[in-house]
């Protein structure tokens, strides 16, 4: 039974969450416009939009404190709406679970031997079990993602045309069902990479319960 907890545990780390670590595994990818000018200007102020279209109004307005917090732990200063020189659009959500056959290990059977010596000299009678696949238990799981989207103020306030300086996107998979803990990490694991192109999706480790995770839940 140990044998079997142990595997379980290591494909619930490889697929989101470092159970001995404490460390959540999420793929963050970012991406940023053709040109230098696209990048985002040290110091630039924001305005956090309001989703409006969230199911859930009162989580979307927690998510929004949490990005205003990120953002001025940044150097980024939060004003109004008149006044951004970027805005930031959030959106996140979470896939239909699906289940995850893992195998464990165990023994397959007895097998049993003589021979000399086991500490008085004489004969002795020896026992052993074969190791393998012994079953597979099924995991449900989970597919987290959040994106943020950061436009130019001006010409969205002018004609609603929207100039995304950098987007991105942070996902993860694990078993828990709860977004409104997992965002922290995701949200975490974005800002770490704010206004970069990664060029590729990266591999980012969040610690639970670490610094700047209190931030956000404190």
């Amino acid at each position: 039974m140990a044998k079997k907890t142990a595997l379980l545990a290591l494909v619930l780390i490889g697929l989101g969450l470092a159970g001995c670590a404490n460390y959540y595994n999420i793929k963050v990818n970012g991406y940023t416009g053709p040109s230098t000018s696209a990048m985002i200007r040290p110091g630039g102020a924001f305005y956090v939009m309001q989703d409006k279209e969230a199911k859930n109004p009162l989580l979307a307005g927690e998510i929004r404190e949490k990005i205003i917090k990120l953002l001025n732990t940044r150097g980024y200063p939060v004003t109004s709406f008149d006044k951004a020189d970027y805005l930031l659009f959030c959106k996140y959500g979470m896939g239909q679970p699906r289940s995850v056959g893992v195998p464990y290990y165990g023994s397959l059977g007895w097998g049993w031997g003589w021979g000399g010596g086991c500490g008085w000299g004489g004969p002795s009678f020896c026992w052993g079990a074969p190791y393998g696949v012994w079953g597979t238990d099924v995991v449900t799981l989970y597919d987290r993602w959040l994106q943020i989207n950061v436009i130019e103020g001006p010409p969205y306030r002018t004609n609603q045309e929207s100039r995304s300086v950098w987007v991105g996107e942070a996902r993860s998979s694990g078993s828990s069902s709860d977004m409104r803990t997992i965002l922290n990490y995701l949200l975490v694991a974005d800002f770490k990479e704010f206004g970069k192109n990664t060029g590729r999706a990266i591999t980012v480790d969040i610690k639970e319960n670490g610094p700047e995770v209190f931030v956000l839940t404190h």
